[in-house]
């Protein structure tokens, strides 16, 4: 048998009024002197074990209909007014949320002119242009010593060390070893 459901609301009243039996169990006083102290801890855990025993209820999804060059008026309630907060987030332009709600839309200049400024004028040196940093000479700090500054963080070799470049490989490369005499490479 499939335990009863419950909504979202009925689970968070149970919740309140767990807290509230725990409320009035610190407040309780005996009305006469052999009067036996109610187990209130044992009520509301008996209370919450029922709420939380439940599972809650999906809420039900309303599909939202978006129809193409309507203003907010002529949609049903619920679907404008998600669309209506989702324009107010400020993502989108303003105007389209004017433009959903009272069907007003800012003119525009249609096309900005660009204006060409002709050749510089004579009195301007000609431009040159510069490389400041080569892919070879730009390197970044890896950190910094007192006294000392930032050290690269690229190796740099000792110069009174000679560096061999090392032999030319002993396979040929590109060609494959196979048992057939006839083919010694793949295409």
């Amino acid at each position: 048998m499939e335990p009863q459901t419950q909504t979202l609301e009925a689970k968070l009243a149970a919740l309140r009024e767990v807290e509230n039996i725990y409320r009035l169990s610190k407040k309780w006083q005996r009305l006469t002197p052999d009067e036996k102290r109610p187990n209130w801890e044992k009520i509301a855990d008996a209370v919450l074990r029922k709420a939380l025993g439940r599972p809650v209820q999906a809420a039900e999804r309303v599909s939202l209909r978006l129809q193409d060059g309507r203003h907010m008026h002529e949609h049903d309630r619920q679907s404008a007014r998600v669309f209506d907060r989702t324009l107010q987030n400020g993502v989108i332009d303003p105007d389209a949320l004017h433009s959903f709600r009272h069907g007003r839309t800012t003119r525009y200049a249609a096309k900005r002119i660009r204006r060409t400024r002709g050749p510089d004028p004579a009195y301007l040196p000609p431009a040159k242009s510069y490389i400041m940093h080569g892919s070879t000479d730009l390197e970044y700090p890896s950190h910094h010593v007192q006294n000392v500054g930032f050290v690269p963080s690229m190796h740099v070799a000792p110069s009174h060390i000679k560096l061999e470049r090392p032999g030319p490989p002993s396979d040929p490369i590109g060609q494959v070893p196979t048992a057939a005499p006839h083919r010694t490479s793949y295409y």
